[in-house]
């Protein structure tokens, strides 16, 4: 059956759905993403959103696999096409390598497709994406979040996006199903530059190397072997049904840096079965109706992706990557994967063209996209079941130098980090409303959760607020940033205790209730003045006390918190 397929190949053939400008939908082959005058491509257009995500990823390691710009001056050269290197040689260089039926006779590599033909019962086709509930789940009629049946059949274009999702996001899976090279579910950042003051999105293009991530193994072609060990369908599998299970780590000679855009954890061959109707597309031919699956596929070990942001407990463990959370995504998070955090219990670290935002900035402004953001997205698990795909673009902030750069990227630390103390501050004055100080109970959910949730919404817009004011600053005192966020998370704090507690007051027949609760708000007040704990976490410089030295610049900033709060 599948000598009679034609071949399709992702490099190729129109395997790409886009939007353009004019807002309408059509298929590209990759050399036309390159379009910027025209009708060009703004976005990918799948629909859904992991499977866009996905796209962005694979388009962007293709052209890591073809260009690997060695440092900062290559991909200058790139952005502004004055590279030495063939791009369309390059992509006919490397077409091979992306059948994904195999060649014009069904042989050959198969693109994300174990290198061996696999025998075996055929799952459906639908259990390629993550939130199609799993086997036991199906029997328990458990998947209420999650939804099964919806795709009977797809088309070789769909068929292909999909399995590269699973390979690149895939959650555990059971016994021998292996997680993707991040772990499951890793959230993905791209740096998305827009043109200021305009409703013109920029093209497709610039978005993909706008985040195109420098090499640190040499540039140049990949020969054969080191071919395969970049794609690794080209050779037979590494398993990993030993004990202890073979382990492939990024500095591993048997993989290329490279692997990290193709990481292939499951073994799987696709089952295509005559033609039909895609399920996802609409659209008639050939038709995939399953795969079939192996188990102990590769097991990745430490590795690091350049579009994934990174924490590390200790110094002795290796990073972990960053997962998305089931709630949104706030400005704690924003911190850690634009800003980064080094301390002692705890580093965050930026994805490699988030990283690269300072240094690129300049070549954003001239091309006319001195605005960009952050697209942060990726699938929320739990466990091996998939919560719901976070999908947020959020603000990113050009400083004019690099001085401008630090006091930002220190104050948006001090600001998170101010929030967290607030949010710990409304919660243990709740505990001392409601239950006591002597009460033994959680403070992490229930209306601790829902106060503290609060707190954090109310607050985000706030916080890039003060961020924008620091940026539009000539100086570089921020002191008065830093008391004005004291204030606001002063007031939605109190705000937020007078909701939750106070309302105890009236329905308190008991003088000790109205005690506690009185004793509480008075607490939390002190501790978030201009002399408590939450100043002092912020950095603001304190006041001189009366029987101090008089220090008049002091006192001014004093005069000016108390007419702000």
């Amino acid at each position: 059956m599948d000598n009679e397929i034609p071949a399709f190949n992702l490099l190729t053939d129109e395997f790409f759905p886009v939007r353009t400008l004019s807002g309408a939908r059509r298929w590209v082959r990759f050399e036309e993403l390159r379009l910027e005058d025209g009708d060009f491509p703004v976005a990918f257009d799948w629909p859904r959103a992991d499977l866009n995500i996905a796209t962005y990823e694979f388009a962007i390691g293709v052209l890591a696999l073809a260009y690997q710009p060695e440092d900062h001056a290559d991909w200058i050269a790139i952005w502004r096409g004055h590279s030495e290197i063939d791009l369309g040689e390059r992509l006919a260089a490397l077409a091979f390598a992306f059948n994904l039926t195999g060649d014009a006779d069904g042989n050959g590599p198969r693109f994300q497709q174990d290198f061996e033909a696999i025998e075996g019962e055929a799952s459906d086709i639908d259990a390629l994406f993550i939130d199609t509930p799993g086997v036991n789940g199906q029997k328990k009629n458990a998947d209420v979040l999650t939804h099964r049946g919806r795709f009977p059949a797809l088309g070789l274009k769909a068929a292909a996006i999909a399995l590269y999702a699973l390979q690149q996001f895939a959650p555990s899976g059971g016994a021998g199903n292996r997680t993707s090279l991040r772990g499951g579910g890793p959230m993905t950042t791209l740096v998305w530059p827009d043109r200021p003051g305009s409703a013109s999105p920029a093209p497709l293009w610039r978005v993909l190397l706008a985040n195109l991530p420098l090499s640190a193994w040499g540039a140049g072609y990949l020969d054969d072997h080191e071919l395969a060990r970049a794609l690794p369908w080209l050779k037979p599998t590494i398993t990993s049904e030993g004990k202890p299970p073979d382990e492939v780590s990024q500095t591993d000679p048997r993989a290329h840096p490279l692997q990290a855009f193709f990481g292939m954890p499951r073994r799987i061959r696709l089952v295509v079965n005559g033609n039909g109707i895609c399920a996802l597309t609409g659209e008639t031919g050939p038709i995939v109706t399953g795969f079939i699956q192996r188990p102990w596929g590769m097991n990745y070990g430490a590795w690091r992706h350049p579009l994934t942001p990174y924490r590390q407990a200790k110094e002795s463990e290796p990073p972990y990557s960053v997962k998305p959370k089931t709630s949104r995504f706030g400005y704690r998070d924003w911190v850690g994967v634009v800003v980064g955090r080094q301390e002692k219990a705890h580093s965050a670290f930026r994805a490699e063209p988030v990283a690269e935002l300072s240094r690129r900035a300049a070549d954003f402004r001239r091309g006319g996209l001195a605005s960009p953001r952050m697209l942060a997205a990726g699938w929320a698990m739990n466990n091996m079941e998939a919560v719901t795909f976070l999908q947020s673009m959020q603000p990113l902030y050009l400083a004019e130098d690099e001085a401008k750069a630090a006091q930002i990227a220190r104050l948006a630390k001090d600001l998170a980090n101010a929030g967290e103390a607030a949010a710990n501050l409304l919660s243990a004055h709740l505990k001392l409303a409601l239950f006591g100080k002597d009460a033994k109970i959680a403070i992490d959910t229930g209306v601790f959760e829902q106060a503290t949730d609060a707190l954090f919404e109310r607050t985000e817009d706030p916080f890039h607020a003060v961020l924008e004011a620091v940026i539009a600053d000539a100086s570089c005192e921020d002191q008065q940033h830093r008391l004005r966020w004291l204030a606001i998370l002063r007031r939605t704090t109190l705000d937020l205790f007078d909701l939750h507690a106070t309302t105890l007051l009236a329905e308190a027949n008991d003088i000790k209730v109205a005690m506690r609760v009185t004793d509480a708000y008075r607490r939390l007040r002190s501790a978030l003045g201009n002399v408590g704990k939450l100043a002092a976490a912020l950095g603001i410089q304190q006041p001189v006390g009366d029987d101090g030295p008089k220090n008049p610049a002091m006192q001014r900033r004093r005069h000016t918190y108390e007419q702000s709060i």
